[in-house]
């Protein structure tokens, strides 16, 4: 999900004026780039390896903690291993790595007033085709990724487990998880394509994301077992 970076430890009846360096609105997660960061890449501020896509349809958590639909593709700034916090954060010096040529979000967000931070977040917001040459084939595999493995045919997958083919459903479902796989595996070798970039170019893995849907993804053996998100946890 994506993590705002919205809500900030003040404490009851202080008014921040200045960044104490707490480093909360890093630890909640990489900013979103918009098409004015388009030149950090350009400049070899960022690369592809450090930022990962999150496909339209994608379910991801607003700012009021709802959960909704991306209507389009955002591309944010990659977190540290496991955690949210972003991978330019340092937290021994509490402070960003990349601070003179930060994002356009994070030059923004002043946790004390955010007027700034929601004009930013309404610009127009970087795309995969953005970043690519419009002659690069890789662009022709991510439109063929999409037409394949697109969150609207996984969500009417997913809700066709509640019907009469339940079964038909369970295996569209791991054909769309074995081949999202599959083909990040044949990139890699067959293009050169750093492993590391892969979630820029095609989103993070399915067998990732199916968890938004209360699904999960078992491995027994050499075979993909689909279960309920529950029972992986127990």
């Amino acid at each position: 999900m994506v993590k705002t970076n919205r809500l900030m430890p003040v404490e009851p009846g202080e008014h921040r004026t200045h960044c104490i360096r707490c480093g909360t609105c890093c630890m909640k997660g990489g900013p979103t780039l918009h098409r004015d960061d388009a030149t950090l890449l350009e400049e070899g501020v960022l690369k592809k390896n450090n930022l990962y896509t999150l496909r339209k349809g994608e379910v991801v958590r607003n700012i009021d903690e709802t959960l909704m639909a991306l209507e389009q593709e955002m591309i944010k700034i990659r977190g540290q291993d496991e955690a949210w916090t972003c991978i330019f954060y340092d937290d021994d010096q509490k402070g960003c790595k990349i601070y003179d040529h930060r994002p356009i979000e994070c030059r923004a967000l002043k946790c004390w007033d955010l007027r700034e931070f929601d004009e930013v977040m309404a610009k127009p917001r970087l795309q995969r085709k953005h970043l690519i040459h419009p002659d690069d084939r890789i662009l022709k595999i991510i439109g063929a990724h999409e037409r394949r493995c697109s969150y609207a045919i996984l969500e009417a997958s997913v809700k066709g487990l509640r019907g009469p083919d339940a079964e038909k459903a369970v295996e569209k479902i791991l054909d769309l998880l074995h081949y999202d796989d599959h083909m990040r595996l044949v990139l890699i070798e067959k293009l050169g394509l750093a492993p590391s970039a892969m979630d820029f170019f095609f989103g993070r893995p399915l067998t990732t994301t199916i968890r938004m849907f209360g699904l999960c993804v078992k491995q027994e053996g050499d075979t993909l077992v689909l279960a309920p998100l529950e029972s992986h946890r127990s």
